[in-house]
């Protein structure tokens, strides 16, 4: 009696069409983060900058008045700054959650398609 060959080239295959989408999934998920923490990592030199602008200010000024307004005019630069940064960061947010969202809809519409077409 002859029994068929077991091909694990489909099984293999089949597994991967059945992970793609987890697998494009988090692809877009690390590439958003990645963006997202790259923005962090800048904001947190900008913010050590801030910090050690402070500190020297603190040492060079010796006139009160003048070191107010040099704070000021300083924290005034880092507010705008991090302001900017709160605004890129809301446009990465809505840049990937568009992705997403287009990756999610094709998705669907392609299962849907195969679904129709086995039944």
């Amino acid at each position: 009696m002859n029994s068929p060959t077991f091909d694990f080239n489909v099984f293999l295959d089949a597994g991967k069409k059945a992970f793609a989408p987890v697998v494009k999934f988090n692809e877009l998920s690390l590439a958003g983060f990645e963006r997202i923490a790259r923005q962090q990592f800048a904001f947190a030199g900008e913010v050590l900058e801030f910090s050690l602008k402070q500190m020297q200010l603190a040492n060079n000024v010796r006139d009160f008045n003048d070191l107010t307004a040099r704070q000021i005019e300083l924290s005034t630069q880092f507010a705008e700054r991090a302001t900017q940064r709160s605004q890129d960061l809301i446009k990465l947010t809505s840049e990937h959650q568009a992705e997403l969202t287009k990756w999610f809809d094709q998705t669907v519409s392609d299962s849907a398609k195969v679904a129709k077409k086995a039944a």
